[in-house]
């Protein structure tokens, strides 16, 4: 792969712009970054940068590797704005966003994250997320749930109907085209499910979103059941705030949950493992709790809401 190339040659695949939202992921980038900077990728490939106040010599480690990070201070890192501000200084035509902690499984990963764009009706790309080792049972088959197998295109039904399965998305590994970015870009109004927005309205374009589970990384989180708890409340206030919640056509979020939960007991019921299929059906409770406070925002006081969000200022 190659670094700040402009033109393509005729035929050769779009130019490609990589970008980095990073705080203190040295240790990450040492395993990960060869990885990115080696992708079979014929086309040109530009690495944008924003870092948001490493201490742990990150700056250094990829200065050393050519790439200059634009420097923003820690206080205004935002989901949205801080990938917005980065999309901003891209030069081609796909941007692919990748989390800091998020290790491409093979040299293809970028060339399969980017083929299906050869249909011009594609909007967005994402790629499958293979859960860490260490990860525990619950979690690991969270992210099985979620990044499956096998290759999905999406579109919307003809009734127009948005089952909320339909805007599963996540820019921890994804490509959109710059031209709908310029479109709608990430809202800065969102503490989180930025990415989901641009889903959402790629749908409603009448365009494709496909996930492609050969554009694969590791990459996951471990969450305690309260973090759990706050995840689904500012996913929650994100929703409503981009005006997902309140689309007549949005899908039921109660189908949504309980596919979610017929899932996670009939595969731990399945091998016996009831402690774990008790915890997951404690993280669906605690989720579903924790969404009917986000949908209510405006009905709450601002210091509750900064108690039970972690992302709320």
């Amino acid at each position: 792969m190659r670094n700040n190339e402009g033109v393509a040659p005729v035929g050769a695949p779009p130019g490609v712009s990589v970008l980095l939202v990073v705080k203190n992921e040295r240790r990450n980038l040492e395993r990960s970054f060869d990885v990115i900077a080696g992708q079979q990728y014929g086309g040109p490939v530009e690495f944008v940068c924003i870092d948001s106040g490493s201490t742990d010599g990150t700056l250094e480690f990829l200065q050393e590797r050519r790439v200059t990070a634009h420097v923003i201070p820690p206080d205004e890192f935002h989901h949205a704005r801080t990938r917005n501000l980065a999309a901003g200084m891209a030069r081609h035509a796909i941007l692919v966003l990748l989390s800091g902690d998020a290790i491409p499984t093979d040299d293809r990963w970028l060339a399969n994250l980017v083929a299906p764009f050869d249909d011009p009706a594609v909007g967005a790309v994402y790629g499958k997320q293979i859960p860490p080792p260490g990860t525990g049972a619950v979690r690991a088959h969270g992210l099985a749930y979620l990044y499956p197998d096998a290759q999905e295109t999406r579109v919307l039904p003809a009734d127009g109907t948005v089952e909320l399965r339909l805007i599963r998305f996540s820019n921890a590994n994804c490509a959109v085209r710059a031209e709908l970015w310029r479109k709608y870009k990430f809202p800065d109004t969102s503490l989180v499910a930025e990415d989901h927005y641009i889903c959402y309205r790629t749908l409603k374009d009448g365009l494709k979103v496909v996930y492609e589970p050969k554009a694969a990384v590791i990459h996951g989180h471990e969450r305690s059941i309260w973090g759990e708890f706050q995840f689904a409340v500012d996913n929650a206030i994100s929703l409503k705030r981009m005006g997902i919640l309140d689309d007549p056509n949005i899908g039921s979020e109660i189908k949504y949950g309980m596919d979610r939960i017929r899932s996670d007991l009939g595969y731990f019921a399945g091998k016996g493992m009831y402690a774990c299929a008790l915890r997951s059906l404690a993280v669906s409770a605690v989720k579903w709790v924790g969404v009917q406070f986000g949908k209510r925002e405006k009905r709450m006081p601002d210091w509750f809401l900064r108690a039970i969000s972690e992302n709320m200022k």
